[in-house]
């Protein structure tokens, strides 16, 4: 009888340590689901960033084109005198 109260005190002990590694890594799991949220926030923040950058740099490089061909057109021949 006592060996069997041994092992089944060994077994508690080994659950109740498997539980407690259980919670210390499901405690780990959703610090690392919180910070993989704020990670993707802060992804979609960037590349908005990114998206009205192009944007205004495409608007600038349109202008400063219209600009040059305008400069650059020659003038009729019709015109001349």
């Amino acid at each position: 009888m006592n060996k069997r109260i041994k092992k089944k005190r060994e077994l508690e002990n080994k659950l109740a340590e498997c539980l407690t590694r259980v919670h210390v890594l499901m405690s780990d799991v959703t610090e690392q689901n919180r910070k993989i949220v704020e990670q993707a926030k802060e992804i979609i923040e960037l590349c908005s960033i990114i998206e009205r950058n192009a944007q205004a740099t495409n608007s600038r490089f349109d202008k400063i084109e219209k600009k040059i061909a305008n400069v650059n057109v020659k003038k009729s021949w019709f015109g001349r005198k």
